[in-house]
């Protein structure tokens, strides 16, 4: 039997000055830990951060270069021109040359996303799920989800499945994962881990359901106004899908604010079956707005 453990969801903003450094970067993430901690009942704890919270590292190593930009496809020419990548000139074009971009760029983003929220899980003493980041494998780059246990080792990698548009060809030009859905044991009972648009998909759910999960963390980031029919829309992912299972908590949380002409808006939600929440909504907490950074907390019993 899981022991009791608390979840938070960080509805977590999104500024491009918190990437200017490694150092700013850090101290943002390892900022927000502690004031997790801070509000978390003692004990055992996991904590699920939002989709592309690595992603502004693609900027890091050339901010001032990129600082000034109004949009990220301006954003990305000028790091191509830094690195002497030829949008024209590479097999692909455009899609090609941004592939290649994130290539070239990822062993530093890999490295310090890994050693930052390696750090954060241990300073915390929680479990922590590192949101995602832009993460090649070969000629691939996928969306990738990092965990960490409280000693701050890498417990569990989940790629993304199926890709939002920004993410496909016209945009960051990722490649989608294959469906592997590894799972690890937490004192909150078994972690499967649905990146955004994963968790729309409720056969993936229910193959989680089905190998035992008990907590399915959803790190997501949602590029459009968040207006009623958005909000309604995404109701039909998470808090639907857990419906049928009554053991299964979803723990959703979603990144606000964004990069030059990229904005995110979204309300983090921790949701249940609704024969669990005292009102009948499935929700077991949600976020009050759709554009501010807000910490969500849930003890488990």
């Amino acid at each position: 039997m899981p022991k009791s453990a608390s979840l938070a969801a960080v509805q977590m903003q999104y500024r491009l000055e918190d990437y200017r450094s490694v150092e700013a970067f850090r101290e943002r993430v390892l900022g927000v830990m502690r004031a997790v901690r801070q509000r978390a009942p003692k004990g055992d704890l996991l904590v699920v951060f939002p989709e592309d919270v690595g992603l502004g590292l693609i900027f890091t190593q050339d901010f001032e270069r990129v600082q000034t930009a109004k949009t990220m496809v301006e954003a990305g020419l000028r790091l191509m021109e830094r690195y002497q990548i030829n949008a024209f000139a590479t097999e692909g074009g455009f899609a090609g040359a941004t592939r290649t971009l994130l290539r070239t760029l990822s062993p530093f983003v890999e490295r310090v996303y890994h050693e930052v929220f390696s750090e954060a899980a241990r300073v915390g003493g929680a479990w922590v799920v590192a949101g995602s980041a832009p993460i090649a494998q070969g000629e691939c780059v996928h969306n990738v989800c990092y965990t960490y246990n409280p000693k701050g080792e890498r417990v569990l990698v989940q790629r993304k499945i199926n890709l939002v548009p920004l993410e496909q060809e016209a945009g960051l030009n990722l490649c989608p994962a294959p469906r592997e859905l590894p799972t690890v044991n937490t004192p909150a009972g078994k972690l499967g881990v649905l990146i955004c648009l994963d968790g729309f998909y409720h056969e993936l759910i229910d193959q989680h359901a089905k190998r035992g999960v008990r907590v399915i963390a959803m790190p997501s980031f949602n590029p459009l106004p968040w207006t009623k029919e958005e909000a309604q829309g995404w109701e039909t992912g998470l808090l639907a899908g857990v419906q049928k299972h009554p053991d299964l908590i979803g723990v959703n949380p979603m990144g606000v604010g964004g990069f030059f002409d990229v904005r995110a808006e979204g309300q983090s939600s921790i949701v249940a079956s609704r024969v669990r929440t005292p009102d009948g909504s499935g929700y077991l907490a949600r976020a009050k707005s759709k554009d501010q950074e807000e910490i969500l907390i849930h003890p488990t019993p």
